[in-house]
């Protein structure tokens, strides 16, 4: 499986190179691959997003530095920032037994080895997709499948300003908060640091190798399998 590291990357052009790579990937024509990034502050709404749980106008966001994009991803509403993980796998699941809702437990699973690593013991909650730490959201999950290619996928909270994220009602839910790895550990903690540790529980529970390849390859509107 491809491995790509996009950096910090505006929420609407990561958008649209997912639908790109998720269209060459039905074809056929490129593998499996895993996007990882960070996004600059952004409120997205997903397909079940109510506006309500936004507790600023678009105005405010906008003179704060905030951007407001639509989603198609499962979900209501989510808040990025640096300083939080994203990962983005488009994949192939049609020969995957459970399709979504295992998939979806494989991302959770992911995101709760890497904590474990640390020391931090994360879990689901029954009532909300997510990780949750002591009734806290770390990390948030949310997908489209399309003629069997996953999009979207799941963001973790390294370091980020947990105070912009009182923007929002943390996916639809008021009163939530919040956490990160690195208030939950009381030090700083370097985004790569977990980023690395991230990719390792991926490739063990979905089971696959992880081959770097550039943005710029990504980027390139002739990208196939053959080209690298």
């Amino acid at each position: 499986m491809w491995l790509c590291h996009l950096g910090l990357m505006p929420y609407a052009p990561a958008l649209e190179l997912q639908r790109r790579l998720a269209r060459l990937r039905h074809l056929g024509r490129i593998d499996d691959i895993l996007l990882i990034a960070e996004h600059p502050p952004t409120v997205t709404l997903g397909r079940f997003g109510k506006t309500e749980n936004l507790l600023l106008s678009g105005e405010e966001l906008e003179r704060r530095g905030i951007a407001l994009e639509r989603s198609d991803r499962g979900g209501d509403v989510t808040f990025h920032c640096p300083g939080q993980l994203v990962v983005y796998p488009i994949m192939d699941i049609s020969g995957r037994p459970g399709r979504l809702r295992d998939f979806l437990y494989d991302l959770e699973e992911v995101a709760m080895g890497c904590l474990a690593s640390y020391g931090i013991s994360a879990g689901r909650w029954s009532e909300h997709p997510g990780i949750w730490v002591d009734g806290r959201q770390i990390g948030a999950v949310g997908m489209r499948v399309s003629r069997a290619v996953t999009m979207h996928g799941l963001s973790l909270n390294v370091s980020p300003d947990l105070g912009r994220f009182k923007v929002i009602n943390l996916c639809g839910l008021p009163g939530k908060e919040a956490t990160s790895v690195a208030e939950q550990l009381g030090r700083r903690v370097r985004v790569s640091d977990v980023r690395r540790r991230l990719e390792k529980h991926f490739a063990g529970v979905f089971k696959v190798s992880l081959e770097e390849i550039s943005a710029g390859q990504v980027k390139e509107d002739s990208l196939t399998a053959d080209t690298l």
